[in-house]
């Protein structure tokens, strides 16, 4: 049986987000002690290890949760972890086209001429939406 402090330490997180997958009903302590210590075995310290890598691929506490539940039914939750893996696959390529058009702005931006501002303008490098034009 293993402390709050050696889970912890042997998953390399914090005991306080221990506490708080428990509070989000996706652990529970093995036994609890007349003291109130809470102990875990090794089954604990695996699932910590899977919450831990599947935050790692970007698969968030909410939808983590499912799958524990699968597992903990007896059922593998590999096709909903691929539907998972797929969904996140867009988003990224999303942000990346997002972040791709803010990196072309920004180039614009930084080859704009530094003009005097008009008495309305903080700085027209930014406020002018096209080199040389007013916006």
């Amino acid at each position: 049986m293993l402390t709050i402090g050696k889970v912890a330490a042997r998953v390399g997180i914090r005991p306080s987000a221990i506490r708080y997958y428990e509070r989000q009903g996706m652990l529970r302590p093995t036994v609890r002690g007349s003291s109130g210590y809470r102990f875990y075995d090794d089954d604990a310290v695996n699932l910590l290890m899977f919450v831990k890598r599947a935050q790692s691929l970007g698969i968030s506490l909410k939808e983590t949760k499912p799958l524990l539940d699968l597992a903990s039914q007896g059922q593998q939750p590999c096709r909903h972890v691929r539907q998972l893996a797929r969904n996140h696959i867009r988003e990224i390529e999303d942000k990346i086209r997002e972040l791709q058009a803010l990196r072309k702005e920004l180039r614009t931006v930084l080859r704009r001429k530094v003009t005097r501002p008009n008495a309305h303008e903080v700085c027209p490098i930014i406020e002018r939406g096209t080199a040389g034009s007013k916006g």
